[in-house]
């Protein structure tokens, strides 16, 4: 029989239900048993395959009461909206009571409770409620490293939305090439748009390498076997195989694609911007000055770029990048409001100074650090005459022509002590703060104030030091250290920190009663920690 399905809205905590009938007869003279359903939350979510979803609902019919023998039932979730009674469904239970381990690919569905009056077979669907189905590798940390035998590894430190404690997943990464030495790894974080521009790139010592990313089927990945070089990166210009160094913009709060339209990628010798909604097709390098010109001029490994997480604002309006032959800022120059077209070539051209809080051309000064986040865009620099004087570097690049000089700030090793010998670098995206990192020393400086406190010596090595702001949207800190002498499975610590309006920087507290340090374990000599929030 066909019927009409009638959805229900909150009340009070309850869901009231009205009823159709088929084309039998005339019911006009007939009472209807309204049914109300209450003990239904509007949002629920799971971890696929492990929580159990429970839901014990209290039903009572205007006309049957509480007598509930003539009613069936059918639990279901369906990832599309119900149009005309044509779509298909996952059923999870045919009881009142539903208790059950959803098992279904992560991301966003409608719940719905289906009753039927058996003696009439008038239906009600109650389809207020939202079930996020998550993994264990939805969302949390990428930790990525070596092995105790120098393969590249890489494990999970899952922090999942739904109920479930932190913990750290071993062994994620294939490495079915046996690729030694992990460098880096950057995540482009999700995005709306086709799941097919979702990136995860691993730079190693011998190369860099698209890998595997989706958790819709997966939860061991390897090598991306369907990336092609030469359609990426056809251009003769640059030397092949390409090395991937820096892909841009990277992720914003919380994990979201910013600037998803726009993409760019520094390699070893090029630099490319072009948009990606058709496809990654990266043709012509730009890190040259005129578009005749077979010169490239050599790129530090990081683009100067505006955040902005607005959903409509999708394209990159301003780059800045810095030539490392000639020491100086450039700007990416483009025809028309972005710089999308794959088919329109692009070149540099040299900023020009006009005063300000420091230089663009450099004298006697050179890069060190590049860093960019939601605030501005901050670079290190350091007298190329001895190893003590530094610079900061603070501006704005919103405008292609003439980016803001925020500010200039001078600082020596005397004021920061080991700068010289600092392995990480870090900028705090609301105070004055970076934060730097030797073998075994945390340090925080104050670049207006010019005062450096130690924050922590550790046992093991440091081998990886930077503020997360992307996970939490708060000043976080991680900081991860190797000691070969541990037991094995803890040779690697993971510790998180915040940095708090009074400039403090204190140990995240986890745990039921927060009485736990933010501190997990891994085999691993973590290079790098990349956030991850996607059910894709």
């Amino acid at each position: 029989m066909k019927f009409k399905y009638i959805y229900l809205t909150i009340l009070a905590g309850g869901l009231s239900l009205n009823a159709c009938v088929d084309d039998k007869g005339s019911y006009d003279r007939l009472p209807v048993n309204e049914l109300t359903v209450e003990g239904v939350e509007t949002e629920y979510s799971v971890l696929a395959g492990i929580t159990e979803l429970e839901i014990n609902p209290t039903i009572k019919g205007s006309v049957l009461g509480e007598d509930e023998s003539q009613y069936k039932y059918t639990w279901y979730i369906c990832q599309s909206t119900i149009i005309n009674n044509d779509h298909t469904h996952t059923v999870l239970g045919n009881e009142k009571n539903l208790k059950t381990v959803v098992v279904a690919n992560p991301g966003p569905y409608k719940l719905y409770l289906e009753i039927t009056d058996a003696s009439t077979g008038i239906e009600w669907v109650a389809s207020e409620s939202s079930l996020t189905v998550t993994t264990s590798l939805t969302t949390g940390f990428y930790l990525f490293g070596d092995d105790a035998n120098g393969n590249v590894a890489m494990d999970f430190l899952s922090m999942p939305d739904s109920e479930g404690d932190t913990a750290v997943i071993h062994n994620i990464f294939t490495n079915s090439a046996q690729l030694k030495g992990a460098e880096d790894l950057m995540y482009t974080g999700y995005t709306y748009a086709s799941s097919a521009i979702i990136n995860l790139w691993a730079v190693t010592e011998s190369g860099s390498y698209k890998l595997e990313n989706s958790i819709q089927d997966k939860t061991i990945f390897d090598i991306d076997k369907n990336y092609n070089e030469s359609y990426t990166f056809p251009s003769g210009l640059i030397q092949h195989p390409v090395k991937v160094l820096e892909q841009f913009p990277q992720q914003y709060v919380y994990g979201y694609a910013a600037k998803y339209s726009d993409r760019g990628f520094i390699t070893e010798d090029g630099v490319f911007i072009a948009s990606i909604m058709l496809g990654e097709v990266f043709a012509s390098p730009v890190n040259r000055y005129s578009l005749s010109s077979t010169k490239l001029f050599k790129p530090y490994p990081k683009a100067f770029y505006y955040w902005d997480g607005s959903s409509t604002n999708t394209s990159l309006k301003a780059i800045v990048l810095y030539d490392m032959d000639a020491n100086c800022f450039v700007t990416v120059e483009k025809t028309g409001s972005s710089y999308s077209s794959i088919f329109t070539e692009k070149n540099c051209k040299k900023l020009v100074d006009q005063g300000g809080a420091f230089p663009w051309n450099q004298d006697k000064r050179t890069i060190v650090y590049g860093e960019n986040n939601w605030a501005n865009s901050y670079a290190l620099m350091k007298s190329t005459e001895n190893n003590t004087d530094f610079y900061i570097y603070k501006m704005l690049v919103r405008d292609p022509v003439n980016p803001t000089k925020v500010g200039g700030y001078s600082l020596t090793t005397t004021e920061a002590p080991e700068l010289d010998k600092a392995k990480f670098i870090s900028f705090s995206p609301e105070y004055p703060i970076m934060i730097y990192a030797t073998d075994r020393t945390f340090y925080k400086y104050n670049y207006e104030t010019k005062k450096a406190d130690v924050v922590k010596t550790y046992d093991g090595e440091i081998t990886y030091a930077a503020f997360d702001w992307r996970s939490r949207g708060q000043l976080d800190i991680v900081i991860c250290t190797y000691d070969a002498s541990a037991e094995e499975d803890k040779r690697g610590t993971i510790y998180k920190y915040e940095l708090g309006q009074t400039l403090e920087i204190t140990p995240i507290m986890t745990g039921r009663a927060l009485d736990k340090e933010f501190v997990y374990n891994t085999p691993l000599k973590v290079k790098k920690v990349e956030y991850r929030n996607s059910t894709r």
